[in-house]
C-alpha cells in the first residue's frame, strides 16, 4: 500500500512537470518561430554584410551579459525556487547587485566599440546596446523570479520581447527603413517592454519589496560565482566561433555563418525547455529531501527524463532541418546565402546534442553541482579553442563548424557521465534501464499492465 502510493505521487509528481515542459517547450517554439521572422528579414533586408555586422553586436552583448552577470540571475531562479520565504530578499538584493554589474558591463562596451568595429553606425550600434546593458540586467531579476515561481507568467514574458521586437522590425522592413543600428533600438526598446511586465507579473506573485541582505548577498555571489564558472565555458563553447570569425573573415562570410548557426539551434527552444523546468523543481525538492522519502526518486525519474527527452529532441530535429536546409535557405534567403547550408551541415552533429547540454546544465544546477558544470563546459572549451587555433587557419568557416561541433559532442559525453553519477547511476546499467522503459513504454501503449499492476490489483 506504502509502495503503490509512493508510485502515485511519483507519477504525479512527473506528470505536473510534463505539463510544463509541454507548456515552456509550446512557448518556446512561438518564441523561436517570432525569432526567425526578424533574422530572415534582417538577412533579406541587411544583406550578408549588414547581418554579419548585426551578429557581431548581438553575439558581443550575449557574451558581455554572460559574463558580466557573474551567475546572479541562475542563482535567483535558485534561491527563490529553494525557498520562498525569503524570495523578496533574493530578488532585492539580487536586483541592486545587477543593475550595479550591468552599469559597469556597460561602460565596458562603450569604451571598447571602435575596438570591435570600424564603421561609425556599426559603432553607434554597438554603443547603444551597451548603454542598455543595465536595463538588460535589471529586467533578468525579476524573469529568473518568475521562473522560479509561476512558470506560466514566465512563459508570457519571455514570449513578449521577441513579439515586440520582430513586429518593430518587420514595420521598418516594409517602410524599407531597415538598418543595423535601428535593429538595435529594436532589441533595446522590446527589452524594456519585457522588464515592465516583469516587475508587474512578479510583484503579483511575490507581493511585497523584500530587504537588502549582506547574508543574501553573499549566498547569491556564492552560488553565481560557482554558476559563472559554468557559464563562461558554454558561452565560449557556443559563441567563440563568431568572436572569432568576426575578426579574421569578412563581415559576408560571418553573415553566411550565423545563418548555419541559427539553423543549428531551432531544436534549442524545445531540449532546453526540459531543463527549464527541472531546474527550479530540483532546487525545490532538494530543500525538502529530508522529511519525504519519495523525493529523491521522483527528482531521479524528473532528471533523467528532462536528459533523454532533450537528447532525443535534439536529434530528431537535426536529422529533420538538414533534410529540409538546402530548399529553405535557396526559397527564404536566396542563392547569395548558398554556402550557409553546407557549414550547417557541418554544425548539425554538434548541435543534436547542444540543446542536451543545456538541459543537463540546468539540471546539475537544480541539484547543487554548478561547479560539476563548469569542470565539463571548460573542458569542451579547452577542445573548442585548441580545434579554432588548428582549422580555422586551414579551412575559414568550415574549419570553426566543425571545430564546434566536436566540442560540442566532447562536452556532452562528460556531462551526461556527471549527471548519472549525480542521481546515483553507472553507465553500465542505462542499457538496461532503457529496455526495461521501453519494454513499460510497449506494454502501456497495447494495453498490457505490468508485474507490478496485476499484483496491485489481486
Amino acid at each position: 500500500m506504502i509502495r503503490a502510493k509512493h508510485r502515485r505521487r511519483s507519477s504525479r509528481w512527473r506528470g505536473e512537470y510534463l505539463r510544463s515542459v509541454g507548456a515552456t517547450a509550446a512557448t518556446s517554439v512561438a518564441v523561436s518561430g517570432v525569432a526567425a521572422v526578424g533574422g530572415l528579414l534582417l538577412a533579406r533586408y541587411l544583406g550578408p554584410s549588414g547581418r554579419g555586422t548585426f551578429a557581431v553586436v548581438t553575439s558581443y552583448m550575449l557574451a558581455a551579459a554572460t559574463i558580466g552577470e557573474c551567475g546572479l540571475t541562475t542563482a535567483i531562479c535558485y534561491l527563490v525556487a529553494r525557498d520562498r520565504s525569503s524570495a523578496r530578499d533574493s530578488i532585492r538584493t539580487g536586483g541592486a547587485m545587477l543593475v550595479m554589474l550591468g552599469i559597469l558591463v556597460g561602460a565596458a562596451g562603450i569604451a571598447a566599440a571602435p575596438l570591435v568595429l570600424d564603421d561609425p553606425e556599426a559603432v553607434t550600434a554597438f554603443r547603444v546596446a551597451f548603454a542598455a546593458q543595465p536595463l538588460v540586467f535589471g529586467a533578468s531579476t525579476w524573469l529568473f523570479a518568475l521562473q522560479a515561481t509561476r512558470i506560466g507568467s514566465w512563459n508570457v514574458v519571455r514570449a513578449l520581447q521577441p513579439a515586440v521586437y520582430t513586429t518593430a522590425v518587420v514595420t521598418l522592413a516594409v517602410t524599407n527603413l531597415l538598418t543595423v543600428e535601428r535593429a538595435v533600438f529594436c532589441l533595446v526598446g522590446s527589452t524594456a517592454l519585457q522588464a515592465i511586465a516583469a516587475v508587474v507579473l512578479c510583484r503579483l506573485a511575490l507581493p511585497g519589496r523584500g530587504r537588502l541582505r549582506r547574508s543574501t548577498g553573499r549566498k547569491l555571489a556564492g552560488y553565481g560565482g560557482a554558476t559563472m564558472l559554468s557559464a563562461v565555458p558554454y558561452l565560449l563553447n557556443a559563441h567563440l566561433d563568431v568572436l572569432l570569425l568576426a575578426l579574421l573573415v569578412e563581415p559576408a562570410e560571418v553573415g553566411h555563418y550565423a545563418v548555419a548557426v541559427s539553423l543549428s539551434m531551432l531544436s534549442q527552444p524545445v531540449c532546453s525547455a526540459f531543463g527549464n523546468v527541472a531546474m527550479p523543481r530540483l532546487a525545490a525538492a532538494a530543500a525538502v529531501a529530508g522529511t519525504d522519502g519519495t523525493t529523491a526518486g521522483s527528482a531521479r525519474r524528473v532528471a533523467l527524463t528532462a536528459v533523454g527527452a532533450s537528447l532525443a529532441t535534439g536529434v530528431l530535429c537535426m536529422g529533420a532541418v538538414s533534410a529540409i536546409a538546402p530548399l529553405a535557405v535557396h526559397g527564404l534567403l536566396g542563392p547569395d546565402y548558398a554556402p550557409s547550408v553546407g557549414l550547417f551541415w557541418l554544425l548539425a552533429p554538434g548541435a543534436a546534442v547542444l540543446g542536451c547540454n543545456r538541459a543537463i546544465d540546468d539540471v546539475l544546477r537544480g541539484l547543487g553541482r554548478a561547479l560539476t558544470v563548469a569542470r565539463c563546459e571548460w573542458i569542451g572549451t579547452v577542445v573548442t579553442v585548441a580545434l579554432l587555433a588548428t582549422l580555422v587557419p586551414l579551412m575559414g568557416v568550415a574549419g570553426a563548424a566543425v571545430a564546434s561541433s566536436i566540442a560540442y559532442g566532447v562536452a556532452f559525453a562528460f556531462l551526461l557521465h556527471a549527471v548519472l553519477r549525480a542521481v546515483g547511476i553507472t553507465a553500465r546499467s542505462v542499457p538496461a534501464r532503457l529496455r526495461r522503459a521501453a519494454g513499460r513504454g510497449r506494454r502501456d501503449w497495447l494495453g498490457v499492465p505490468s508485474e507490478s499492476g496485476r499484483g496491485n490489483a489481486a
